[in-house]
């Protein structure tokens, strides 16, 4: 380090540059006169008396007659000390400004691009670590490994998880049963078409990365907003979910079965129902108008869809294609059940568990 570094070294310890440039000069100097220094340290001579009185004051330096007055510089333990606390903030500083621009915040009901896929990932995986009821994922398997520790503990707090495994790009052929999905996913399904990566956690947060290098604009997404989150989870359900073939599934075949998503609940409900059973749910959801947590149970009365076919039977997915709800009753209360984005309902679900099939 050069004189003119050290000098600007000292000014972190709000030192005026004369008193900077004295203080040099006197450690360089040893004990001299303080028309010595002055001249060493191109300090006027009309300042010099002034500066060095500073200087004592701090501890730097101390001041002497000798016929006319000297200064030497004193032991510097003490502005070593202030200058390694300086350089300690200074690296915090910089490392926390590193975080931020990684890490950018992402402020409620506002979409957020970002410049690193990166950010996208560690912001999922902070998503996943607040997840309390659900969480559907797109991801290629170095991307699902990536999140597997806390989708794992997602899991151990009864978070539904989905996903859909893809192939990282065009032409790339994945050996889904090596991929360890036991104990980390409830559902999962295999796209064999490469794909964008996505992430939405309880209907309200997303993330979102196109498929690389199909792309040349690298950039992604994130949101902490409901209304994107649906166009981002019907994006899913049709393009990345529905189409494609099931690889794992830990779901119940017998009672308590828990769903999701209402339109498969549906689907699986409709010929129970048309054999005659009693089916007794839970309900877990928000109110539709209060958007209030509410949990309701009964006996499932009726399925309302409305299908895109006229053909009788069982409803496939892709019959289901306009309001679907389930009717259920406690005996005394009648309660309409929606899915995602219900509105005419009185609940929005959020879980529908079959409990009992009598």
């Amino acid at each position: 380090m050069g004189d003119s570094e050290l000098k600007e070294a000292l000014h972190t310890l709000n030192l005026s540059q004369y008193q900077a440039d004295a203080y040099a000069a006197a450690i360089r100097l040893g004990s001299a006169s303080a028309v010595n220094i002055a001249n060493q340290a191109d300090v006027p001579k009309s300042r010099i008396y002034d500066v060095l009185r500073k200087l004592e004051s701090r501890g730097y330096v101390e001041t002497y007659e000798q016929d006319s007055l000297h200064a030497r510089a004193l032991d510097p333990t003490e502005v070593i000390s202030e200058l390694e606390e300086q350089a300690d903030l200074l690296t915090d500083a910089a490392e926390r400004i590193e975080e931020l621009w990684a890490n950018p915040a992402v402020e409620e009901s506002q979409i957020t691009l970002v410049k690193r896929r990166d950010t996208v990932y560690e912001q999922a995986n902070r998503f996943i670590q607040d997840a309390t009821n659900e969480i559907q994922v797109t991801t290629t398997p170095a991307q699902f490994n990536m999140l597997r520790p806390e989708l794992s503990t997602a899991i151990d707090r009864d978070v539904y998880v989905q996903l859909t495994l893809l192939p990282a790009e065009e032409g790339t052929v994945i050996a889904p049963e090596d991929v360890e999905l036991q104990h980390v996913v409830n559902e999962a399904r295999h796209r064999t078409l490469p794909g964008p990566f996505v992430l939405i956690v309880d209907r309200a947060k997303t993330c979102f990365a196109p498929e690389s290098p199909a792309f040349n604009n690298v950039y992604g997404v994130i949101a902490d907003n409901y209304p994107i989150a649906h166009v981002f989870h019907r994006y899913f359900q049709t393009t990345l979910w529905d189409a494609w073939e099931t690889i794992h599934s830990a779901q119940a075949e017998d009672p308590p079965i828990t769903y999701v998503n209402l339109r498969h609940c549906i689907t699986d409900l409709e010929p129970i129902l048309a054999d005659g059973a009693k089916v007794h749910v839970t309900v877990n959801g928000v109110e539709t108008y209060s958007r209030d947590p509410v949990t309701v149970s009964g006996v499932v009365k009726e399925l309302k869809y409305s299908k895109a076919t006229g053909i009788a039977g069982t409803p496939e997915l892709s019959d289901i294609t306009r309001q679907v709800a389930v009717v259920i009753t406690d005996g005394d209360v009648e309660y309409t059940v929606g899915g995602w984005y219900a509105r005419i309902e009185d609940i929005e679900m959020r879980r529908l568990t079959i409990e009992k099939i009598e």
